[in-house]
């Protein structure tokens, strides 16, 4: 069977999931297509592809785009079945009942959507399969077992997307080494994920390091690649067997600079010791709050000032960049708050910073907290695609808002030009947000980015391409009311 996985694409980075999913397609003998809808005609791409069956995978901010397109694929093409996996639909099944969609996919779907392909092609329903809910279903059918053994999988079909988009071309490439995560932060997914797993094995798995190095290997043989970025929530817990292999292995087999995902109250002396030693360029620790209080309370990450300080410098002494995410516009935060967070980001020296604006998304203990408390009623098709646009919230004044965004973008000037910072948070994040402040945004992060954070190799022509690329996605990130 012919399946066609439809795309809508954002950055530069591919969506690992997406090419788990057709690699798996892959492995069971069907030919899997792409139509990336920035920039094809997605019925030229049904004449010409004739699939049995289209794929979405999405998040919730991006939802409604997906859903109202399948809405006017249902409408000129009844007979194709449409299937949703991804975030959205794992933790909002309900949306197994809108726009016309034939299932939806709960959880890990290798398995799931291969199962669906079998019984479409058999001509049978698809009721009845683990992880899969139908319309009018209340409750859908029960997860199967994790994937506990991560090298059994194929590789990810990256060429689905690399032959197909300018991600090929894009010499920084994502990888991801693990699944899962241990910890409880109120606005993320990872505590929902694991009731949804309950008693169905291990939620946090790693592949091993010679699975990994090859995989990497593959991608350096076959596209571009100069920078490699794991996605992982969290790349390594302590300096383990594993990363020791790994710091012995990558640098002899890739040799490439990397990015790495970790906590600031894991990061240890040695562990910088070993990623420096692999090839380490970049460490992201996410501060998430300023303040105290909120971080621990509101947030559940339990770790102090003193602590995210240090590790940063602990880098900073390694030659390590770093690179941090903090949350504004959280319930019950003031503007003194906010300020709070470009104030830490300062104080612990990051490279680069980002400023994101919260929104409360399905089966997070924050997302439902806010929902309960009555600052917002849930209207997910409305919810813009990216967290660093306007607040939903109505706990906030619209005044409150207009300074979140406009923390969302100098907030990262502030940290990188600290001599910037009282004049932008006394004055500057009080005016009307404009164009301007997105531009300056843009241009101190592609200075950043480009010199710091990720080493690319790009030519001119390419650059260029990029550069104009990225900053159309920023301003629909930051300008687009209808995103």
């Amino acid at each position: 069977m012919n399946i066609l996985f439809v795309f809508k694409s954002e950055n530069f980075l591919a969506p690992i999931g997406l090419c788990m999913i057709s690699a798996a397609a892959r492995k069971a003998g069907h030919d899997c297509f792409l139509c990336e809808v920035n920039s094809q005609d997605v019925f030229e791409r049904i004449a010409a592809v004739k699939p049995g069956i289209i794929a979405y995978s999405s998040s919730t901010g991006e939802v409604k785009h997906y859903l109202n397109l399948n809405r006017t694929i249902k409408a000129r093409h009844p007979g194709l079945i449409t299937v949703m996996g991804g975030p959205h639909p794992t933790f909002f099944p309900e949306v197994a009942d809108e726009a016309g969609l034939d299932a939806i996919c709960v959880g890990e779907g290798e398995g799931a959507f291969v199962d669906i392909i079998n019984a479409a092609a058999a001509g049978k329903g698809l009721s009845g399969i683990a992880n899969i809910r139908v319309p009018g279903q209340k409750k859908g059918e029960a997860v199967r077992g994790l994937v506990e053994d991560l090298d059994t999988l194929p590789f990810p079909d990256f060429r689905l997307l690399y032959d197909n988009t300018p991600m090929g071309k894009y010499p920084l490439k994502s990888i991801i080494a693990s699944r899962g995560c241990p910890y409880d932060c109120t606005y993320c997914f990872n505590a929902s994920w694991r009731r949804i797993y309950e008693g169905k094995g291990p939620a946090t798995r790693r592949h091993s390091v010679e699975y990994l190095i090859d995989e990497i290997d593959l991608v350096k043989r076959t596209w571009p690649l100069s920078f490699v970025k794991f996605y992982d929530d969290i790349f390594t817990y302590r300096a383990d067997d594993w990363l020791e292999k790994f710091s012995k292995l990558y640098p002899s087999r890739i040799g490439l600079p990397f990015f790495v995902l970790t906590r600031a109250d894991l990061l240890t002396e040695d562990m910088v010791k070993l990623l420096k030693q692999a090839g380490c360029h970049t460490i992201s620790m996410s501060i998430e709050a300023g303040n105290p209080r909120l971080r621990e309370t509101l947030l559940n990450r339990s770790m102090t000032n003193e602590q995210i300080v240090r590790a940063h410098r602990l880098c900073d002494r390694y030659g390590i960049y770093t690179f941090t995410n903090s949350i504004l516009g959280l319930p019950t935060a003031t503007i003194a708050n906010e300020i709070e967070s470009v104030d830490l980001c300062i104080a612990s020296r990051v490279t680069w910073s980002e400023f994101l604006i919260f929104h409360p998304y399905p089966a997070t203990r924050l997302g439902q907290k806010t929902i309960d408390d009555g600052y917002y009623t849930p209207d997910y098709e409305k919810m813009h695609t990216s967290y660093m646009y306007r607040s939903p919230l109505n706990c906030f004044t619209e005044r409150e808002k207009t300074v979140h965004m406009n923390l969302s973008v100098l907030g990262a000037v502030a940290t990188t030009f600290p001599f910037l910072r009282t004049l932008i948070v006394r004055v500057l994040v009080y005016l009307p947000h404009n164009m301007i402040y997105t531009i300056a945004y843009y241009l101190t992060k592609m200075y950043v980015l480009r010199t710091r954070i990720y080493v690319t190799k790009t030519g001119f022509m390419n650059s260029v391409k990029i550069f104009m690329r990225s900053l159309r996605q920023e301003f629909f990130r930051h300008e687009n009311a209808r995103g």
